[in-house]
Order: structure tokens, then C-alpha cells, then sequence
């Protein structure tokens, strides 16, 4: 029997977590590990989509376990390159059914290196795709953005 790397573990845990409180708290049609077609043809799985049952607008959320602070920074950039592109064929599976996609990834924590956080955050940004870290409350978040806005 062999056994998961802790890390796995881990992810799949939070994984399930998330998926979990969406179906429990979200408004909207809520389907978890929603099969689709990706424009290359292959086969995939979108772990959160948000259908509002008649709208054209749906929503699309990749959850990832990436533990930003184990890596190098040329491994976050690839990282972040790759679920970038995961996320994207995700939302051009929507977009070949004339939906409106809204996208947006989340992690389970924020990097201890604001630096590196904001490259994560700023990199996602210049593809219109939103980060949420799951250990920023609401109030973090906003003080945050104001920040910027100054």
C-alpha cells in the first residue's frame, strides 16, 4: 500500500473543503468537478462552476494547494504560467457556448513574502483572472486594495 505525500494529502483535503462550502453557501446552479471539452480537445475538469440557469454569465474556480513559500522564484512563475493556462481553457470552453465567464482561483494561503504575493496576485491580474487566498479575511483584503488605489 503505498501512502500520499502529506502535501497531497493536504490539497486534497482543502480541495474538498472548498468545494464543499460552495455548495453549502453559494446562490446559483453550484456544480463541483464539472467535465468539459478543452479547445485543444482534451478532456477536463473545472473543480467549481457557477451556473445562474438561464444567464449567460457563469463562473469558474480552479482550487489550488500550491505552497508558494516551498518554491523558487522561476518555479512560482512557472506555476503560475501553467494554472494561468489551465484556468484559461477552462474559460474558453465557456466562451465557444456564447457564455460570459467569470474566473478566479483560490489558495488555501497567502506567501509569507509579500513581494512574491504580489507577483502571484499581479500576474493572475494581467489575465483578468482574481486570486483569493482563503486565509485573507475581508477586511485584509479591502485595506489591501485601498492600498493600491492610493
Amino acid at each position: 500500500m503505498t501512502t500520499e505525500p502529506t502535501q497531497l494529502r493536504r490539497g486534497k483535503a482543502f480541495h474538498k473543503k472548498v468545494q464543499t462550502d460552495w455548495l453549502n453557501t453559494a446562490e446559483g446552479r453550484i456544480l463541483i468537478e464539472k467535465a468539459i471539452t478543452k479547445p485543444t480537445g482534451r478532456k477536463g475538469r473545472i473543480d467549481i462552476f457557477v451556473d445562474d440557469d438561464g444567464d449567460k454569465l457563469v463562473a469558474v474556480a480552479e482550487v489550488k494547494a500550491s505552497d508558494w513559500d516551498k518554491m523558487t522564484d522561476s518555479a512560482v512563475r512557472r506555476n503560475v504560467i501553467r494554472q494561468i493556462k489551465q484556468i484559461w481553457d477552462y474559460i474558453d470552453s465557456q466562451i465557444k457556448t456564447k457564455k460570459d465567464v467569470s474566473p478566479g482561483v483560490i489558495f488555501p494561503k497567502r506567501p509569507k513574502d509579500k513581494a512574491r504575493m504580489k507577483l502571484i496576485e499581479d500576474m493572475f491580474e494581467e489575465e483578468g483572472i482574481p486570486v483569493v487566498w482563503q486565509d485573507e479575511t475581508i477586511e485584509e483584503r479591502k485595506a489591501s486594495a485601498s492600498n493600491i488605489k492610493k
